[in-house]
């Protein structure tokens, strides 16, 4: 049975932390598809490496116009050194790491090396200013194309970056995707659940790894 789920937040639904549907919209925890995490590496003021552990974000692009799209809160860090300095990393851990990629959330000062703080190794990058992670399998540095609120008064903005360099591991160019992901070991941002039914919530955030990869399909349109 297909349920049929107006957007207005439903007065009986309880919060999964206080003032969660301010900074994320209640259908978040409801739709809940699961997204990579990554850490966005940027370059602070003072010079010193920030490292924010995100989902919010995707890749697309067309031919050599490969472009990284990130949805970032107006008051982060992250947010206010991209528009300085134009540029930042995306890195891609593997679970591995898990541990040292939470610490970066704690270890959020104005002038420290978050990277370093956090047990990871700062690597310099090739194109852009902005660090790069040692430990991550897949780093790509970006350089900012444009920017914009979400929608009027918004406090989460889109920001487009034009994927200018890209490091490698070997175990990330398997070309075989099961022995890929296996070998990565990508981490997936999994929310805390809503049932907008029955209105039963299940806690915190949670995280997981793909554990099977099915043959392709053959196309189509």
């Amino acid at each position: 049975m297909k349920h049929e789920i107006k957007i207005g937040t439903p007065e009986n639904l309880e919060e999964i932390w206080d003032g969660s549907y301010n900074l994320f919209s209640w259908l978040d925890y409801v739709v809940n598809i699961p997204l990579p995490m990554f850490l966005i590496t940027t370059r602070k003021a003072n010079g010193m490496p920030n490292a924010c552990l995100h989902s919010w974000g995707f890749l697309v692009g067309d031919r050599d116009n490969y472009t990284s799209i990130l949805g970032v809160l107006d008051y982060y860090h992250t947010y206010g050194n991209i528009l300085r300095e134009g540029e930042w990393c995306l890195n891609y851990p593997s679970l591995d790491d898990y541990k040292k990629c939470f610490e970066t959330i704690y270890v959020n000062e104005v002038e420290n090396d978050e990277i370093s703080d956090a047990g990871l190794t700062v690597e310099q990058a090739q194109i852009v200013r902005a660090p790069r992670i040692a430990e991550c399998q897949v780093c790509l540095e970006c350089k900012l194309e444009w920017h914009r609120p979400l929608y009027d008064d918004s406090q989460w903005h889109l920001l487009a970056g034009r994927i200018v360099h890209v490091a490698m591991d070997d175990q990330a160019l398997a070309v075989d995707p099961a022995e890929r992901m296996r070998d990565l070991r990508l981490m997936y941002n999994i929310r805390g659940t809503i049932n907008p039914v029955s209105g039963e919530v299940w806690g915190p955030n949670s995280f997981g790894m793909i554990s099977e990869v099915v043959k392709p399909f053959d196309g189509g349109k």
